[in-house]
């Protein structure tokens, strides 16, 4: 990946420790959400998300960005293009930096104008103010909480309301190490006993998601939350990167009849789709993620992510306003019926 030192980039970063890779923490971290998304309503266009369509934590960002249907508040922008300093903006050629007229090839340019003393590693995603020229966060959980907090007229609704928020970081915290940074450990992993642990952690935790998901429709119940944005990403990169390049074989996404349903489910509603580029997963996965840097990339499983999934049997599909009340939502157009309709 490579971080800078004092505005300076460096290729070499260090994140395994007796053969166990450990993922450090974000280095910015917006503390003022409810400002933030003020901010974003207010003044549509200042804040952009900036990611990439391979990293499944700037995919979470995308998730609620579409869910909560504030894409013409929040301009997107997928970093893309070999990887020769970190992340390249846009193949590699110069990309005006946006609320200025300066350029920038390479994400940790603007990690050096948010701070041009800035040491840290350099990631996606990030929520970049256009107007202060500064980066807001590269937390991931960090920008999901602030993109959802961002106040609709027509359609608001939280997928964190407060009745389950302690519920979620819990549940958040769980996926995360027995998944989301497990199948990491595992392909990153330097020695047979670190890649064994990792891979034990992972099968333990999608066979619990199984059995959880054989009884409900999403991570609480009927109603989509914040969570479902954690796992989701995980286990649309599962069969076609995880289980190959990173060694995750004991099974795949495919042989688990409820969490391969509920996958599917996910994916069908509208917009989802868009957000997932399986070109660009695979390839930059493959081409970047590889410790061997050999340059192929693995074949495409063929498997049908718009197979009926059946998953209506379950229940009727729900979020929350942000007085507490669900509200029922229809997956094609996002659109909730109020409790008065």
């Amino acid at each position: 990946m490579g971080m800078l030192h004092s505005g300076q980039w460096c290729s070499h970063e260090t994140a395994s420790h007796d053969g166990v890779y450990r993922r450090p923490g974000s280095a910015i971290v917006g503390r003022t959400i409810a400002k933030y998304a003020s901010n974003i309503a207010m003044e549509p266009g200042r804040c952009w998300l900036i990611g990439s369509s391979s990293c499944p934590w700037s995919h979470r960002a995308m998730l609620v960005r579409t869910l909560r249907s504030i894409r013409g508040s929040v301009p997107l922008h997928l970093a893309h293009g070999a990887r020769i300093e970190g992340y390249a903006l846009d193949g590699g050629v110069p990309w005006r930096i946006p609320g200025s007229d300066r350029t920038a090839r390479h994400m940790h340019e603007l990690y050096t104008v948010h701070d041009p003393e800035f040491t840290g590693r350099v990631t996606v995603p990030i929520l970049w103010d256009g107007k202060t020229q500064t980066i807001l966060s590269n937390d991931s959980a960090n920008i999901v909480q602030i993109l959802d907090a961002v106040p609709q007229t027509d359609t608001d609704f939280t997928l964190r309301p407060d009745n389950l928020a302690r519920r979620i970081d819990e549940a958040n915290d769980g996926i995360h190490r027995g998944l989301n940074n497990a199948v990491y450990q595992a392909g990153f992993a330097q020695s047979q006993a670190a890649y064994d642990t990792a891979v034990a952690t992972v099968f333990q935790t999608l066979d619990s998601l199984e059995e959880r998901l054989s009884l409900s429709r999403f991570y609480f119940g009927n109603r989509l939350t914040e969570t479902d944005m954690r796992l989701f990403p995980t286990l649309v990169r599962f069969d076609a990167i995880y289980a190959i390049l990173f060694k995750c074989c004991l099974r795949r996404l495919v042989d688990y009849e409820n969490l391969w349903a509920y996958a599917r489910d996910l994916y069908g509603w509208r917009g989802i789709e868009s957000t997932v580029d399986f070109r660009q997963m695979r390839e930059a996965s493959y081409l970047a993620d590889s410790s061997d840097k050999n340059p192929v990339v693995a074949i495409a499983p063929d498997i049908d992510w718009r197979a009926p999934h059946d998953r209506s049997r379950l229940g009727a599909p729900f979020v929350t306003a942000r007085t507490g009340t669900p509200l029922r939502i229809d997956p094609a157009t996002l659109e909730v019926a109020h409790p008065s309709a």
